[in-house]
């Protein structure tokens, strides 16, 4: 399995934190906790991408148990839908995360 790819439980778990989290993110509490970007590694999106189906792929942001930010990819379908193969007994999830933060991990000339 790819050092990106998680599964549709985590990927649920980033997500819905994220999401109950929001309001507060601006606060002191969680200064720091937003990355400026993240760098992943090319063969999780080529895996999401090289679906049956996908066309696109959609980034959700998710938050961590320890309240850092982080993105979620997963591919689309032709409909707009997420692509989760598990519920549909075509395979494995192919979402990723794990992705590497900047700070730390930046190059003096990101975006």
């Amino acid at each position: 399995m790819n050092k990106n790819l998680i599964d549709l439980a985590t990927a649920k778990g980033l997500t819905k934190r994220f999401r109950e989290n929001l309001d507060g993110l601006v606060s002191k509490e969680y200064t720091g906790a937003i990355p400026k970007a993240e760098t992943f590694d090319v063969s999780a999106i080529q895996a999401i991408l090289s679906q049956p189906g996908c066309v696109e792929f959609r980034a959700y942001f998710g938050m961590k148990e320890d309240k850092s930010v982080c993105v979620v990819f997963i591919g689309v379908d032709a409909q707009g839908n997420d692509i989760i193969n598990s519920t549909k007994g075509n395979g494995e999830d192919l979402i990723a995360e794990e992705g590497k933060p900047c700070p730390p991990y930046c190059n003096d000339n990101f975006l």
